[in-house]
């Protein structure tokens, strides 16, 4: 009768065992893998003010002049081996440049949402994974080719022969 008692009670520690065991391993297999994805949130990165012609049908019409912060993911940014600077850069200026659904000289707030969408779509293209969050537009001028030149000659920049 006692081995049969014994017998139950060693049955009920190694089943509370095991359970404990496993739950225990099942949790601790959970928070090793939240942690690999975890979201470290992001990184501001700001650039320093660009100018990109603006071309149609050929001519220099005039220059947007921008700048912009990329809120980058931390995690993913960490794990770059290059400086993303450059490429953010570049990507701002190819889209800037080859863009002929924005008119800069008569700029619309859908443009705005457009182009830092393309931004963000191109530069994410550039690395080969979602890299950047978000792009905000901290200063954004367009100014006209013939504004640049009478600015110019205004300011006693110009020789103009005189004395």
């Amino acid at each position: 009768m006692f081995r049969l008692a014994g017998l139950g009670v060693w049955v009920i520690l190694v089943t509370a065992a095991a359970t404990y065991g496993s739950v225990l391993f099942y949790h601790a297999s959970q928070v090793s893998g939240d942690a690999e994805t975890a979201d470290l949130g992001v990184e501001e990165l700001k650039t320093d003010m660009t100018s990109v012609p603006v071309i149609r049908n050929g001519e220099v019409i005039g220059y947007v002049i921008i700048q912009m912060s990329f809120q980058a993911d931390r995690r993913l940014l960490q794990e770059l081996h290059v400086e993303p600077s450059p490429y953010l850069i570049d990507a701002a200026f190819r889209t800037i440049f080859s863009s002929d659904a924005v008119d800069f000289r008569r700029l619309r707030r859908s443009d705005l949402d457009r182009l830092t969408s393309e931004i963000t779509r191109v530069s994410n293209a550039q690395f080969g994974e979602a890299l950047i969050r978000t792009v905000l537009i901290q200063q954004l001028n367009f100014v006209r080719k013939e504004d640049i030149r009478t600015n110019w000659i205004k300011s006693g920049q110009a020789s103009t022969g005189h004395e």
